[in-house]
């Protein structure tokens, strides 16, 4: 024998059971899907921050890339100058004409203000945003170089070609690594586009 009352209390107990599992999927449902939000927006801020520290370092790449160019340019002449300017010392026509060793003098003087400003900006930039085997790499050219160019008037004219040598050779690999770098950044960002415009 059934009791209508147990059978009204059955049904609506079912029915409150029921939107009570609904509502509790709708619940996990929108906190699972905020949390979805939630990370795709985290994802994207750091996407944004890492694509805006990699254009601030590209800037400083090509900028510094630009001054270690431009020291290559004067940097063996300043050098090679100055070791002229003092084996005339020993070199009786040039003792015989002080105009052409004075000219010699001005022309290296005008070089070595020219290859220090380079040094100098190259030292700022190196400074800045960029990974650090790429500032060890050009601490390392950037000092060989002004050592040779400080100590030009206390060595021994071979012993300064020697050093020039080997500081001209470091300089080399110091500017091509920083066009690797200025490379590197722009394939990854290439590939990043290319990948969202497949992805869309």
């Amino acid at each position: 024998m059934e009791i209508p009352g147990a059978a009204a209390l059955w049904t609506v107990g079912s029915f409150l059971l029921g939107q009570g599992v609904v509502f509790g999927g709708v619940l996990i449902n929108n906190a699972s899907q905020a949390r979805r939000e939630r990370a795709a927006r985290e994802a994207e801020r750091q996407r944004l921050s890492a694509d805006r520290r990699e254009v601030f370092e590209l800037a400083h790449l090509q900028d510094l890339h630009a001054e270690l160019t431009e020291l290559m340019l004067v940097a063996e002449t300043c050098v090679v100058q100055w070791i002229t300017w003092y084996e005339g010392l020993h070199d009786p026509r040039l003792r015989r004409d002080p105009g052409s060793r004075a000219g010699l003098e001005a022309s290296a003087t005008a070089l070595q203000r020219t290859t220090e400003q380079h040094l100098e900006k190259i030292n700022r930039l190196s400074g800045l945003v960029i990974p650090d085997y790429l500032r060890l790499r050009l601490d390392g050219a950037h000092g060989q170089y002004a050592f040779v160019l400080e100590n030009v008037h206390d060595r021994e004219p071979g012993e300064t070609r020697r050093g020039l040598s080997l500081a001209l050779s470091a300089l080399k690999v110091a500017q091509a690594a920083v066009a690797a770098r200025i490379r590197e950044i722009y394939v990854g960002a290439d590939s990043l586009s290319r990948a969202t415009t497949e992805s869309r």
